[in-house]
């Protein structure tokens, strides 16, 4: 499931994920605010029925989720770019696109944190490798990571990292 990267390279995003989080921690309304949630779902059943892509998806299906990841993660960092001098500890997950079984368990254990296809919050998104979605999760949010971790069937959510801090 791994393909290496240097997490140095993703600095300005982790900061702007940093700046973020400890920005909103006491807003309600927190999460899932740069990308539609649940859309992978929708996406990869409509890959299913047509072989060649559903146009209202973009067509294509593996351009749709680079273009879908990527869009949500350019979004985030065009409106932050402050940067916080607090450090926060956290892991990086990695979730599979192509292994999730869309079947929820991830999604009600977690409250809706990671929706039914076992997709982190966009707030979190590092990098979209074609593959492997990788996610920077804050130590306070890393139990609720784990239960999803531990019932997902597909092994589609792992941690890539130990505890780093940004």
């Amino acid at each position: 499931m791994r393909n290496e990267f240097k997490l140095s390279a993703f600095e300005e995003i982790l900061n702007d994920i940093k700046y973020w989080y400890l920005e909103n921690l006491n807003k309600k309304e927190m999460f899932w605010q740069w990308a539609e949630y649940n859309f992978l779902y929708r996406a990869l059943q409509e890959s299913f029925k047509n072989k060649n892509g559903d146009p209202a998806f973009g067509g294509d299906y593996a351009y749709r989720m680079q273009t879908y990841f990527e869009e949500a993660i350019q979004a985030r960092v065009k409106y932050h770019h402050m940067p916080s001098w607090e450090k926060l500890k956290g892991k990086i997950l990695v979730f599979d696109v192509y292994s999730s079984m869309f079947d929820c368990l991830g999604e009600k254990e977690t409250g809706g944190f990671i929706d039914g296809c076992d997709t982190p919050p966009p707030e979190f998104w590092i990098h979209f490798d074609g593959k492997n979605l990788y996610s920077f999760i804050p130590n306070e949010l890393t139990n609720s990571v784990d239960l999803a971790i531990d019932i997902s069937m597909s092994g589609s959510l792992e941690w890539y990292t130990d505890v780093v801090e940004i």
